[in-house]
């Protein structure tokens, strides 16, 4: 299974999630299965991080995504425009390629290694990015396994349990941890991730990238409108 393969599954599985947040907020299966989407996309950042030419392209990209897509997720998640109470999950990229990058320079430091990671989750909690600390260390988990795909499911899976338990020891409802524990199913497409590319040009990486807040804006529309089920029915 190429990367592309994977962006793709990730893809469809952060549609499936959101469109169930929009239209079907009451059925959980749609955010299960929207739970794989976030440990594949870290996967692929730290993948996209080791083969990247322009590591400062590969930032403003993000960060001009970030910002882009603040508005559309505001909207999805808390009803306006603008809110501090969460970050859209593309500054939880944007710090982990930031960490990516901080281990890389530290390289033979491990304390100072440490510390810029754990300051990394802290300020990820304090902004409220989407995901919190997660984002950070699951991208450095998944450098440190390279392409071996053992290891990365194992990662995906364990750092998944640890985020569900710092969920429930916070006092999130259990159903949402319940959904949160389905993130460790990312584990089985990476245990087929096969090393490769496969299908790419610059117009899909584009479309990749526009599809997030294009399709969050899309589900607002809907939402407004009220012209799919279970809107249509009352």
């Amino acid at each position: 299974m190429s990367s592309f393969a994977l962006r793709l599954i990730a893809l469809v599985c952060m549609c499936i999630d959101h469109m169930g947040l929009a239209l079907f907020p009451s059925a959980s299966v749609f955010r299960c299965v929207g739970r794989l989407a976030f440990p594949l996309y870290c996967f692929l950042l730290a993948q996209g991080y080791a083969h990247t030419h322009d590591l400062r392209a590969y930032a403003r990209r993000l960060l001009l995504l970030a910002f882009l897509s603040e508005i559309p997720f505001d909207m999805l998640i808390f009803g306006r425009i603008a809110s501090g109470m969460e970050q859209n999950v593309v500054f939880s990229l944007l710090l982990g390629l930031l960490a990516l990058y901080a281990l890389d320079r530290l390289a033979g430091r491990p304390l100072e290694s440490a510390l810029v990671g754990i300051t990394l989750c802290m300020l990820a909690m304090v902004a409220r990015v989407s995901y919190g600390w997660l984002g950070i260390a699951l991208c450095l988990a998944f450098r440190q396994a390279g392409n071996r795909r053992a290891m990365g499911a194992v990662c995906a899976v364990s750092l998944s349990l640890l985020y569900s338990l710092s969920l429930l020891f916070s006092g999130v409802e259990r159903s949402w941890v319940l959904v949160s524990l389905c993130a460790a199913g990312a584990a089985l497409p990476l245990l087929f991730y096969n090393g490769r590319r496969g299908f790419s040009s610059p117009v899909l990486t584009f479309l990749f990238y526009a599809a997030y807040p294009l399709h969050i804006a899309l589900l607002v529309l809907v939402r407004a409108l009220r012209i799919v089920p279970p809107y249509f029915l009352g």
